[in-house]
């Protein structure tokens, strides 16, 4: 044993008994680390329980297991349950996050705001089109939403891609916008005199089913003098529309598919509950 990590072996211990792990089995399975009031304070997968704890016991003082021995300095008391497989282990332990939001599981608490698109056609002759990591504030609106996608930096990216791109062929309405006012963790930007059919174009391209919008505007961004000028932030742009369709929205069409699903959006806390289960 590392001389350096003996006090927080004895901390642990202490809490847990001196036999606890020699009795953990080294299987597969999930760990919850809980407070005197009983509270989940954090939730773990191992594939090895045994292994995995023992990290727990024997964390030295080094920079990287600061978070290991903040865990056991908090701790009263430790629980695992043994799982089938290291899939159901990451699958329980990602619901458990979800349904008890512990207070030191930093990265699981946030990383389910993933982000989304909306549509929404306002009349004949405006379309909005939105981003948001908080669906419920855009489908107030009456838009219809797209995803949940995975990297909010890719989506943003496709955001501004297409933000950019269509103001070469309609009018951003300003009026329309303000009327929405603040809405938080969100954007939107309103079209005049797009055409009709891109709405449908787009929805394919959300929806993870075509990416002839793209085409579509590359061909159209040929005859508009202005672009041609500006073609290297015209081909940028271009290339972060491809990139979304084929890291984003394809991948979550063929899930939703695998699982016999056609809905345009899934709930935040239902993405990796299914991409981890599609097979």
């Amino acid at each position: 044993m590392p001389g350096n990590s003996r006090q927080e072996s004895l901390e642990f211990d202490q809490k847990l008994g001196p036999d606890f792990i020699h009795l953990v089995p080294q299987e597969s399975g999930i760990y919850l680390f809980k407070n005197a009031a009983g509270e989940i304070l954090y939730v773990g997968k191992a594939k090895n329980l045994k292994r995995r704890l023992s990290q727990y016991r024997l964390a030295p003082k080094k920079k990287s297991f600061r978070k290991m021995r903040l865990i056991v300095k908090r701790s009263s008391s430790l629980e695992y349950q043994i799982c089938a497989n290291e899939r159901e282990a990451l699958l329980l332990e990602n619901q458990l996050i979800l349904q008890h939001k512990p207070p030191l599981n930093v990265a699981g608490a946030y990383s389910f705001l993933y982000p989304y698109f909306g549509l929404k056609r306002e009349g004949p002759r405006i379309l909005s089109l939105g981003y948001t990591t908080s669906p419920e504030a855009l489908s107030a609106h009456g838009f219809e939403l797209y995803g949940a996608y995975r990297s909010r930096a890719c989506v943003s990216d496709a955001y501004d891609a297409l933000a950019f791109l269509f103001t070469f062929f309609g009018h951003i309405c300003l009026p329309e916008r303000k009327a929405y006012g603040d809405i938080s963790f969100s954007r939107i930007v309103c079209f005049r005199q797009l055409p009709v059919e891109w709405e449908a174009l787009l929805s394919a391209l959300f929806r993870g089913e075509s990416p002839e919008i793209i085409q579509t505007l590359v061909l159209e961004l040929l005859e508009k003098p202005k672009a041609r000028q500006l073609s290297a932030d015209v081909q940028m742009h271009v290339k972060s529309l491809s990139a979304f369709f084929k890291l984003e929205s394809q991948k979550l069409r063929a899930v939703l598919k695998a699982h016999g699903m056609n809905a345009n959006m899934i709930p935040q806390s239902s993405r990796d509950r299914l991409f981890l289960s599609r097979d």
